[in-house]
């Protein structure tokens, strides 16, 4: 089946509505890119990591005017893009197919020219990849504890970049196969800044994996056979390829497409907050008109929600009770509600023993948590008992952003670590963006560029 996938890398021609939908993920992927560099921890990588001479083999730093090398900078791009949670997702794979992929295009990318149509082609093979094998893997994978991001992540990465590279078919299988030595990420580092490093990692290994099979390196053929990758990462549930793979039939970034965020915090809180959201407004409600809540998930919905009591940041972002509790007496759900300072607020933390999270397989449907609903309970300060269930996902293909929200979240991330930016010229780039398929890739990148040296001069 290795075969099938490097051939389905090379030859595969997504059409335009694919396409389509790329351009807009990778919009999406960039702007949250760009929201991250500005993390402390990001910032912590980026001064650890050695300029780089510019060369054929360098990329320009898409908001600096440092320059790294290939793989270094996909480990830069990677971290920023996801350490604030706020990139899209796939539940066909519980995981957040575009990071990985984007980060490692966008580092390979720089100085080539690229167009956009062949850039976006291969991200949406990339993303197909990394989706499919995680069809295959079952749900078994993530319950292990294993960071499906970065494990299929690394896999989905390197297909993406062989395509865009131009290795024939027998090289993108050696590319496939370096890749699947390179994959690993753990849960257990959820709630610190390792978790987005994950997809550094993986962008990074896909890089190296394809710089090694183009320039010759021969990796056993056996690492995706009985015994090899899903083996593995299955604990030896799944052993081998399931048939037929139905790669491209669709593209999963067309349909049913990518689950873009309307909040900056784990997919698992989003029905949630959407949902408090609503009942604050519907009841004319705050955090002091309600004595108790009660959080309703479907069997397996909490996994990821590991700091029922958070006390940082990081941690804010896979807490339900602290994700509630912000957005009643917020009324809002922001980058700014998961700074150490917020989530520190004596009047959150007194009140986050007022919230239950229960899971029950009453809620659980048959097309598992990406269509299974979440309900909130209020009991107010009088006793009354309001409640809802949300059953869409804010962000997911039921409910998705609008084109306004779309460009609204662009210009919010970009004000994060260019504070000063330009309105009109961020839209500018925005839309610029969206219309990548007729243009080249390194001329949006440099206008990215410009409008980063002019916010900070």
């Amino acid at each position: 089946m290795i075969d099938e996938v490097a051939r389905f890398a090379v030859q595969a021609e997504p059409g335009p509505a694919a396409l389509q939908s790329a351009a807009l993920c990778l919009v999406d992927t960039i702007g949250v890119m760009l929201a991250g560099s500005a993390h402390p921890d990001v910032r912590v990588l980026e001064g650890s990591l050695p300029a780089a001479a510019s060369s054929d083999a360098t990329a320009a730093c898409l908001w600096s005017d440092r320059s790294f090398c290939r793989d270094d900078a996909a480990l830069l791009y990677g971290m920023a893009s996801h350490i604030l949670d706020y990139d899209d997702v796939s539940l066909l794979a519980i995981c957040h197919p575009s990071v990985p992929v984007v980060s490692a295009l966008a580092a390979w990318s720089a100085g080539r020219d690229i167009s956009g149509r062949a850039f976006l082609a291969a991200y949406a093979i990339g993303t197909e990849v990394l989706i499919r094998i995680g069809e295959v893997m079952g749900p078994v994978h993530y319950a292990l504890g294993f960071h499906a991001t970065a494990t299929l992540g690394t896999i989905g990465a390197a297909a993406a970049l062989a395509r865009l590279s131009g290795l024939d078919q027998e090289r993108t299988r050696e590319a496939l196969n370096i890749a699947a030595s390179l994959a690993g990420g753990l849960q257990s580092n959820f709630g610190s800044s390792v978790k987005s490093l994950h997809v550094g990692f993986a962008a990074s290994a896909a890089v190296r994996a394809v710089d090694l099979a183009q320039a010759g390196l021969t990796a056993s053929a056996d690492a995706f056979a009985p015994r090899g990758f899903f083996h593995a990462f299955s604990g030896g549930e799944v052993d081998a390829w399931a048939a037929p793979l139905n790669l491209g039939a669709p593209f999963a970034i067309e349909r049913p497409g990518f689950e873009q965020k309307r909040f900056p915090c784990c997919y698992m809180l989003h029905r949630m907050l959407a949902g408090t959201l609503a009942l604050r407004e519907r009841h004319s409600l705050d955090l002091e008109n309600v004595r108790a809540i009660v959080l309703r998930y479907p069997t397996g919905g909490t996994v990821p929600l590991r700091y029922p009591r958070p006390t940082s940041g990081m941690q804010g972002l896979f807490s339900a009770p602290y994700a509630c509790l912000s957005a009643l007496a917020d009324g809002r759900v922001n980058l700014a509600s998961f700074s150490d300072s917020a989530v520190r607020r004596p009047a959150i933390q007194a009140r986050i023993d007022d919230v239950s999270v229960i899971e029950t397989s009453e809620l659980l449907r048959e097309g598992g948590l990406s269509t299974s609903p979440v309900e909130v309970e209020l009991e107010l300060q009088d006793r009354r008992i309001v409640s809802i269930r949300i059953d869409r996902a804010p962000g997911s293909h039921e409910d998705p952003l609008t084109d306004d929200q779309r460009s609204a979240k662009w210009i919010d991330c970009l004000r994060q670590p260019f504070p000063a930016i330009d309105s009109s010229r961020a839209k500018a780039a925005y839309d610029a963006g969206v219309r990548i398929a007729a243009d080249g890739v390194m001329p949006w990148f440099e206008q990215i560029r410009g409008l980063a040296c002019s916010a900070v001069d």
